[in-house]
């Protein structure tokens, strides 16, 4: 079947997956797969289905890749992550197996859209940053790695409580904690994972990445929000090269109308530390740096609707209930690590019965 214009993938529309998800129009299209608004007709709810391109799911490691992505967006419990609803596949649909994910339908638009709109005030990145880090320290409380972080894959939902920004897309992330791990984890030296303008340096080279890979992206990810550029420009190689030998241009000198704060610039510079011994050591000391800042120029953060600490907290409560006590103390500490109003949640989890 021929795709229409916009669409990267075979055209779904009014295709109906595993007899249960109604595909509509289609809502976004990326590298691996296209995006539908689509209706759930089992539980009748509106839904995002993200339907895998066959020439990505071909091989095994590509459909174990899938399905990790499935499992670990089904397990997050967080305001500033898009949860994972359902995953399958469906062989009904021609002579090829058809891979999807099940997503929330949210209303609102990508940071890649914010950006294409206009100049967007230092205070008003700075927080969205905020929101962004709180997702990628639940991420990595919960063991894993997003590797792919960009504004591409971070929507700015629109809901009750006001805007918030939520990370998408699972589809590069890497398990670290061996108790959720289908097999051991196996490194391949040399192998570039995730999208050019975004790398860590250490993704650049191929070498092993930590959550100081994800800390870099961020922080590439801000300097793009307060800058209308990305750090790097030119070919693909001199962007790699840029990532792993030069500086960026200092943020006030590129963007001198944004009036970015001193402090905020340094935070920034210190995220894309070529060194991960001059970066921040984790999602959390960069968020708390951020926060410093904003606190400075009289921006309430506790005031947004991501406030501070409370979607980790919430994690931890949930998985104590499912009797994961090794999950529910791992997001208690971030709790604790992102705002110490939630260090007494550590010792209630002492208190509390083993299940």
């Amino acid at each position: 079947m021929s795709s229409p214009l916009g669409f990267t993938g075979p055209d779904l529309r009014g295709y109906v997956l595993d007899q249960r998800y109604q595909l509509d129009a289609i809502i976004g299209s990326g590298g691996s797969g296209d995006v539908y608004a689509a209706a759930d007709r089992k539980l009748r709810r509106p839904v995002a289905v993200k339907v895998i391109h066959p020439e990505h799911s071909r091989s095994e490691e590509q459909r174990r890749r899938i399905r990790q992505e499935g499992l670990i967006g089904a397990q997050l419990n967080h305001p500033n992550i898009a949860p994972i609803l359902d995953f399958g596949e469906d062989d009904t649909h021609c002579s090829e197996r058809l891979f999807y994910l099940v997503m929330p339908r949210l209303d609102g638009h990508t940071l890649r859209h914010a950006l294409l709109d206009g100049t967007i005030p230092w205070k008003t990145a700075a927080l969205w940053t905020h929101q962004l880090l709180r997702g990628v320290a639940a991420l990595h409380a919960a063991g894993a790695l997003h590797r792919d972080i960009k504004p591409d894959n971070c929507i700015l939902a629109r809901e009750s409580e006001g805007e918030v920004v939520k990370l998408l897309d699972l589809g590069l992330a890497k398990l670290t904690r061996d108790d959720l791990l289908s097999r051991p984890p196996r490194s391949v030296m040399g192998q570039i994972v995730g999208s050019l303008p975004y790398l860590s340096p250490e993704q650049a080279l191929g070498e092993e990445v930590d959550e100081q890979s994800d800390v870099y992206s961020v922080g590439v990810v801000l300097y793009e929000l307060l800058t209308r550029r990305p750090p790097f420009l030119g070919s693909d190689y001199e962007v790699l090269v840029g990532h792993v030998e030069r500086e960026p241009p200092a943020p006030r000198e590129v963007a001198p109308l944004a009036e970015i704060p001193a402090a905020l610039e340094t935070v920034v510079c210190t995220a894309l530390s070529k060194s991960r011994r001059g970066r921040f050591a984790s999602a959390a000391d960069l968020d708390a740096a951020l926060v410093a800042v904003l606190s400075a120029h009289g921006v309430d953060v506790a005031g947004t609707p991501a406030f501070a600490g409370c979607g980790e907290a919430q994690a931890s409560l949930a998985a104590w209930s499912s009797f994961d006590r090794t999950q529910a103390e791992a997001c208690a500490a971030a709790a604790a690590k992102l705002n110490r109003a939630w260090s007494p949640l550590m010792l209630l989890l002492e208190l509390l019965p083993e299940g």
